[in-house]
């Protein structure tokens, strides 16, 4: 097949510092490696793979290339709903398409909207609320410690070792800094002291649920909080900071395993995905992200690390997303 692959390609490093607090939309963005990986996945599958960057001239482009398939790893630009802005574009030119669709992308990208649907679906979540700019903090019932962070923001965006707050003065600091930061609503949660999963699906009708990764917050340096900031996906990826498979007692296992799959389900996401969990203080696990267009650099993302724990190499990782994603056309 002629299989189109559609992505947003990182120009230099990052904008911004300070752990994470002011980075730019280019830590969303891939880099010409990994769409280079990703094409020469496809082209060992027997596949030809056109690229296709989402910009401006993306429908006039894709319409013009009429591919058979379109494996979609675009970010999307500007605007609350952009990760849905490529499966838009695909169902207006009628064009088959990997991974999950309009609604759920941009769904998923809302951290509020996705903690409602989870919560009107019995899935566990941390307690919440959202304040927009222009807004002062209040607690809203909410109880330190707190973990504050941007509404709709992905690859840790805004998430700083600041993120996580012992008392309201920092929580209303913090949520300042994320206005001013992002001229976005920030959303407050309660903090969640256990320990930190996240778990790989592969599939639709019956999910293949990848080993599951535990982040090692012991491995970092002395005094840095456990939060899986920018910084730490950005300085620290060496195996030891990740365990895949985690090494989990049977009980916590097929929970985890029970509640992504529910996220996976009450979210409506398709082919792939990647469900992230943390432990309360009794060690009952809740949901805190569902990432329904996962990164996939190779080697380096949470995802294909899970999916090299199982035994599949970059290249049957891509083929199978794409594998799921024409037998759910075929449905």
């Amino acid at each position: 097949m002629r299989v189109a692959v559609t992505y947003n390609l990182r120009r230099g490093a990052p904008s911004g510092a300070d752990d994470g607090a002011r980075v730019g939309v280019q830590a969303e963005y891939d880099t010409e490696e990994t769409v280079l990986a990703l094409c020469a996945a496809l082209e060992a599958g027997g596949h030809e793979a056109p690229r296709v960057e989402a910009e401006a001239d993306f429908p006039a482009r894709l319409s013009a290339l009429r591919p058979d398939f379109v494996f979609n790893i675009a970010e999307g630009s500007g605007g609350p709903g952009r990760e849905a802005q490529v499966p838009a574009v695909c169902e207006l030119l009628g064009l088959p398409y990997t991974g999950s669709g309009v609604l759920t992308l941009a769904l998923a990208l809302d951290k509020a909207m996705t903690k409602r649907v989870l919560s009107a679906c019995g899935v566990p979540t941390p307690p919440f609320c959202v304040v927009p700019p222009g807004m002062a903090f209040a607690a809203l019932g909410l109880q330190p410690p707190l973990f504050v962070k941007p509404l709709a923001e992905g690859s840790s965006m805004g998430v700083t070792p600041r993120s996580l707050v012992r008392d309201r003065e920092a929580a209303a600091a913090q949520v300042a800094e994320i206005h001013a930061a992002y001229g976005e609503p920030a959303l407050v949660e309660a903090f969640l002291p256990g320990r930190e999963f996240t778990v790989g699906l592969l599939g639709n009708r019956r999910p293949r649920i990848l080993p599951i990764m535990e982040i090692d917050f012991g491995a970092v340096p002395p005094g840095y909080p456990p939060v899986y900031t920018y910084q730490f996906k950005r300085e620290w990826d060496a195996d030891r900071f990740y365990h895949c498979p985690a090494g989990l007692e049977a009980g916590l296992e097929r929970e985890l395993e029970r509640l992504a799959l529910a996220a996976y389900e009450a979210l409506g996401c398709q082919d792939v995905c990647r469900v992230d969990l943390r432990l309360d203080a009794l060690g009952r696990p809740q949901v805190i992200e569902v990432n329904p267009l996962p990164g996939m650099v190779p080697g380096f993302s949470d995802l294909p690390r899970q999916a090299a724990a199982a035994g599949m190499g970059y290249a049957q990782l891509v083929a199978t997303i794409l594998d799921e994603a024409r037998a759910r056309r075929l449905r």
